[in-house]
């Protein structure tokens, strides 16, 4: 059978209608499914379109900062937050890397043990053991108390015996100290060497005194520091020579061509002296033939030595 001419073109044409309509469904099917979520979406729950920032850590007591971005909440990356997780060593330790806590002191006071629980335990202007500062080399010895921190000899001799104006508790601030040492003038500077008769020469008439102490009279405290603490008769009851910062006849000048030294003690040599006690100062002697004077004295006899006073 033939089929006509306009027949065949109308057929035609709907079959190119039918196939631009399936393109057109198929290309939105594709578009719709670009669009749909995954599987992997309806599995884990939906997106959290701002995660919270997580919370701050608290930081302990001088401990450093935590991060300046929070944790991302459990739904997304997480918004930042001003202070964020406190890093997590120094939150309970208040130190980084969870180190003891750097413990501030004032005054007089300090962390000596370092360790934090006691704070600031430690008087530095009181403790015999950490005297001035903390460790072994602040350390006062046995015969020393620590005051305003500083190691003070409470014999007032270098080797803690005193041998001359006992007891102590009669005379605090006035001490006899036994010592040898080589020609020097009694107002020669300390060495800081401990020294006695029985420990070892002194290398200066100064250095049989304590930490705290000085040869009494030397200036600027005068003859009037061994007056006023002891009488002519009591100077002259101790047990030895005991000499002073200044000449016997008269006070000054103390050096080599000057007079002879002013002393305490039965082994004085009593010449009637002006300078301690008026007419009744007494002299230290002569050693070896050696005429001693304040400016050049000299000593290794036995019960001879140092008057030494407190400082003030």
């Amino acid at each position: 059978m033939t089929i006509p001419a306009h027949s065949r073109g109308r057929s035609e044409s709907a079959r190119r209608g039918s196939r631009v309509v399936w393109l057109l469904a198929g290309g939105l099917v594709a578009a719709c499914s670009l669009l749909a979520p995954s599987d992997e979406h309806y599995l884990n729950g939906p997106p959290a379109s701002r995660g919270e920032g997580g919370e701050g850590g608290e930081g302990g007591e001088g401990g450093d900062a935590g991060p300046v971005s929070g944790d991302a909440g459990d739904g997304g990356a997480g918004a930042p937050t001003l202070a964020g997780a406190a890093g997590l060593s120094g939150a309970d330790s208040g130190a980084p890397d969870g180190g003891e806590v750097a413990v501030i002191c004032s005054g007089d006071f300090a962390d000596c043990n370092q360790q934090a629980g006691d704070g600031c335990e430690v008087d530095l202007s009181s403790s015999s053991a950490n005297c001035g500062g903390c460790g072994e080399a602040f350390a006062c010895a046995a015969d020393e108390t620590c005051e305003h921190r500083a190691c003070v000899s409470q014999s007032g001799c270098s080797d803690g015996s005193r041998e001359g104006f006992l007891p102590v508790s009669t005379w605090p601030h006035l001490a006899g100290c036994t010592a040898k040492w080589p020609r020097s003038s009694l107002r020669q500077p300390k060495t800081g060497s401990a020294c006695g008769y029985e420990l070892g020469i002194c290398q200066v008439p100064a250095d049989a005194c304590g930490n705290g102490w000085h040869v009494c009279a030397m200036p600027p405290y005068g003859p009037e520091e061994v007056s006023s603490q002891a009488t002519a008769e009591e100077c002259a009851a101790q047990p030895g020579a005991f000499v002073a910062a200044v000449g016997d006849q008269f006070c000054e000048p103390c050096s080599e061509e000057g007079a002879g030294a002013a002393c305490c003690g039965e082994r004085c040599v009593q010449q009637n002296g002006n300078c301690i006690y008026p007419g009744l100062t007494a002299w230290f002697g002569v050693y070896n033939g050696y005429v001693n004077v304040c400016g050049a004295i000299e000593s290794t006899l036995v019960q001879r030595g140092v008057l030494c006073c407190r400082d003030s």
